[in-house]
């Protein structure tokens, strides 16, 4: 799983598909801490948010770089499917876990390191979470199940919206809403949305690495 990580990260260098999706939190970030005396957890909602997208969209740049010959030949030295998907989703992890810091970073600095240690730790996980259910939605959504990039794209916007969006689902949306409350949250809302999210994301590359073994 290692390995296959360490030849993630060259190839996703290497095609450079991370700059938009890290342009694109880079301008959030960018707009967002400005005001020193704003309340940190609800710019934490929104920059979570923001990763939320940039980390599906990092899963899918990821997985179809390579061709399907290239990627036969990743499965033939893996020799399985499963280092593989650990493999890409350890990757984005890693990716969303520097991001996560970037982001962090950038809010102490604005706020002139007026930010609790308690407010960092539920950022943190907050953008953790936010970077699994991203994951874990850009697994199905990738050429592993779907072959064309426009049905991709449709799959993922409408995936991402339902989750963002809806109430009752309890991914990432009430953890976001207990962020951006004018109450400030207890942990209960990030950790039980952090739980969620990992449960999510197992599920999502168990059944992602079923379908592509029966279509094999």
């Amino acid at each position: 799983m290692l390995a296959v990580a360490r030849y993630n990260l060259a190839l996703l260098g290497h095609s450079q598909r991370y700059l938009p999706a890290s342009i694109l939190l880079l301008g959030v970030l960018g707009l967002q801490y400005t005001e020193r005396k704003a309340p940190v957890l609800p710019e934490f909602a929104v920059s979570a948010g923001a990763l939320l997208v940039v980390s599906c969209w990092l899963t899918i740049a990821l997985i179809d770089v390579e061709d399907p010959v290239q990627r036969l030949i990743t499965l033939s030295h893996a020799r399985k499917l499963a280092p593989v998907l650990a493999g890409a989703v350890l990757t984005v992890l890693l990716c969303a876990a520097a991001l996560t810091v970037i982001s962090e970073s950038w809010a102490f600095a604005s706020h002139l390191g007026d930010v609790s240690v308690a407010h960092l730790g539920l950022g943190a996980l907050a953008h953790l979470a936010c970077a699994c259910a991203g994951i874990a939605i850009g697994l199905p959504c990738s050429r592993l199940l779907i072959g064309r990039i426009g049905w991709t794209l449709v799959a993922a916007i409408i995936t991402l919206i339902v989750v963002m969006l809806t109430h009752w689902l309890p991914i990432v949306n009430p953890m976001l809403r207990a962020l951006a409350a004018d109450v400030p949250p207890g942990p209960g809302p990030v950790l039980i949305g952090f739980a969620a999210s990992v449960i999510t994301l197992v599920a999502s590359a168990g059944v992602v690495g079923v379908l592509v073994h029966r279509r094999a």
